[in-house]
């Protein structure tokens, strides 16, 4: 039984940090914190705006609306569109019932957290699974596509090289 999904380009969370950063040249737009955005600039926003935009989310799906300009950008998955320019969210925290985590980065970490998981989902231990549930979708790593994290086919996967996992790819376009 599969835990996570192969591949999985992510979602946009409410509760985690992100860089907002440009596609076709990697520069950093700003940042998304708890739903709000502030440009990466220290070019005063007006007294009356205490930061330069706010992420909603409603049956139309999640939008970024700035401030002053009121221009409004789509979110889908874990990229934006805004102006007609594309822009990758890149989680760099997640509060997790109440503590602010940074996205696991370590595979050898990675790899003990999905068996341990594993374990707790094979107990039907639904309380442990959940508690690690939100870092091994928040990492910087998921199951490989190619062997689905199979014992049986890991050993012989050229995509993971026997790991079970890859790291995660860049959004579409973000070459």
């Amino acid at each position: 039984m599969q835990l996570v999904e192969p591949a999985s380009p992510g979602q946009y969370r409410g509760a985690s940090t992100y860089d907002v950063q440009q596609v076709d040249n990697g520069k950093l737009l700003g940042t998304i914190s708890r739903s709000i955005f502030n440009f990466d600039s220290d070019q005063p926003r007006g007294a009356s705006f205490p930061y330069d935009g706010k992420v909603y989310s409603d049956a139309d799906g999640v939008r970024l609306t700035l401030g002053l300009s009121r221009k409004i950008g789509r979110i889908s998955g874990l990229a934006l569109e805004l102006s007609g320019r594309q822009y990758r969210l890149i989680e760099t925290h997640r509060i997790v019932r109440g503590v602010d985590y940074k996205p696991l980065d370590d595979p050898d970490a990675y790899r003990a957290l999905v068996n341990a998981a594993q374990v707790a989902h094979e107990h039907r231990d639904l309380r442990t699974f959940e508690k690690m549930r939100p870092h091994i979708e928040s990492a910087a790593f998921c199951i490989c596509p190619g062997c689905l994290d199979c014992f049986a086919a890991q050993d012989d996967c050229p995509t993971c090289a026997g790991k079970g996992f890859v790291a995660k790819a860049a959004p579409a376009g973000s070459d």
